[in-house]
């Protein structure tokens, strides 16, 4: 299922623990690990844009900010390579196969470029110099979350063997995406179990939603365990998590209120910021 998996690495300790739990899928699925450094292509080129000094209405730059453009070029492509060196290292530790690349632009753009081309995309929440910043604001991981092909997985600093996937189900096209993963994992180990999850916020009526997704389960063979509760959503998906000792929650990104998710935040914001598990978020 997973036979490519894109892990964007900085050094930070948070990358790290995306990799380990990259490694941990990939000796199950042999899969390939392509460990991706981006050299923020911004950091290289701002000097250029930092100096006032025009010359018939066309900017002069400055050999100063120059000089300070190249070096700061250098200094990335020296701590990326360094990187990546230990990336691999880790890679052939683990016995996974790996491609290392190193590459210059946009970070978020970057990957989200990269992920067209693999199954799964293993992140940290934070990163070097970056925090999952929530609505309005943004962060490289949300732009990925948002915009990447293929399912983002959000890592914790402890490394999880799945064994037991929670799976909160509306009937949205991101849910049933999110149903579609959860089947496959359950399928590919015996003694994983799945536990199907609808919660009932008092806006929506999701009995057929529920219905619907046990009905899809039934159909594909996969022994679950079904829950209906009533409540916050986000609160109930982290309390479901805990209460069913869940190592995997595998959940659609965004659901039907796009906009208002936007202004507000969405429920896949607050279970990434209360979750004790990995989170996979299909798009």
């Amino acid at each position: 299922m997973f036979t490519k998996i894109l892990v964007p690495v900085d050094g930070s300790e948070d990358s790290w623990a995306a990799l380990a739990q990259a490694l941990e899928i990939a000796k199950e699925e042999n899969s390939t690990i392509h460990g991706l450094f981006v050299a923020d292509v911004r950091l290289i080129e701002a000097p250029y844009f930092m100096t006032p000094m025009m010359d018939m209405g066309m900017p002069v730059v400055d050999p100063g900010s120059m000089e300070l453009a190249l070096d700061a070029g250098r200094r990335l492509s020296e701590r990326g390579h360094s990187v990546l060196t230990e990336l691999a290292e880790r890679c052939q530790q683990s016995g996974v196969v790996c491609q290392p690349e190193y590459a210059e632009g946009v970070v978020s753009q970057t990957i989200i470029d990269r992920a067209q081309d693999v199954d799964l995309v293993v992140m940290g929440r934070h990163g070097e110099g970056v925090r999952w910043a929530g609505p309005m604001f943004g962060s490289i991981f949300e732009a990925v979350v948002r915009h990447a092909a293929a399912p983002v997985m959000a890592a914790q600093a402890e490394v999880h063997t799945i064994k037991r996937i929670l799976l909160p189900y509306d009937d949205s096209d991101t849910s049933k995406q999110a149903l579609q993963v959860a089947i496959n994992l359950v399928k590919k180990r015996d003694d994983r179990s799945l536990v199907l999850l609808t919660v009932d916020d008092g806006h929506h009526q999701r009995e057929h939603q529920h219905e619907r997704g046990k009905a899809t389960l039934r159909a594909a063979g996969v022994l679950f365990h079904a829950l209906f509760w009533k409540g916050q959503t986000a609160e109930q998906i982290l309390s479901a998590a805990r209460v069913e000792d869940c190592d995997l929650i595998v959940m659609g990104a965004y659901g039907h209120t796009h906009f208002m998710e936007m202004l507000f935040g969405s429920t896949a914001d607050e279970v990434m910021r209360g979750a004790i598990c990995p989170l996979i978020l299909c798009r």
